[in-house]
């Protein structure tokens, strides 16, 4: 009798094996352990994004995130990144992805890549909380997240919407990102 591994975990090992290899070959030789709900949780409008690991932590190399997308949760506006390839993988739950046009509905399980330059947003369209996974290379724009949320120790309430500060600042913080914000 043979051992049958279903197919999402051998895609999650895969990319624990990929970042393990990463880790392996980074100039920075500290070693990072993060536990479950730790890390930096920067609440903006439907989500809370916590910093698993940032370019400080990774010699520069990657940065990911974990995204916990509430319910009825709009996501980002349509964008584009001009310098990050952007790994998603859902962890638990259901989003609507819309890349480059194409609606794609991600279930448990489900890996998205999205190089530069293309355009991208996700919405949660169903009534349970959905968990994201999100790797960033170059790393940086986990910091998009600090500089624009606001730091919450409570990772289970749904932040509410932007202030009006928060709003001003984002013109700047798409610029210094080197974001474009493109309407549907």
């Amino acid at each position: 009798m043979g051992l049958t591994i279903p197919t999402r975990h051998i895609k999650c090992l895969n990319l624990i094996a990929m970042i393990r290899r990463v880790l392996n070959n980074m100039n920075n030789n500290k070693v990072k352990i993060v536990e479950p709900n730790r890390g930096k949780h920067m609440a903006v409008p439907g989500q809370i994004n916590t910093i698993v690991v940032s370019k400080e932590d990774t010699g520069g190399t990657y940065s990911i995130i974990e995204s916990k997308v509430f319910p009825g949760a709009a996501g980002p506006v349509p964008h584009i990144q001009t310098r990050e390839h952007e790994g998603f993988y859902l962890v638990q739950g259901q989003l609507t992805f819309t890349v480059d046009k194409e609606r794609i509905e991600a279930k448990q399980g489900t890996f998205i890549n999205v190089p530069p330059n293309i355009l991208h947003t996700f919405k949660n369209e169903t009534d349970e909380i959905a968990k994201l996974i999100t790797i960033l290379s170059p790393p940086g724009m986990e910091q998009f997240f600090v500089d624009i949320g606001m730091e919450v120790t409570d990772n289970n309430v749904k932040p509410p919407p932007y202030t009006k500060e928060q709003i001003e600042k984002i013109p700047s913080l798409v610029a210094k990102y080197g974001m474009e914000i493109r309407p549907d």
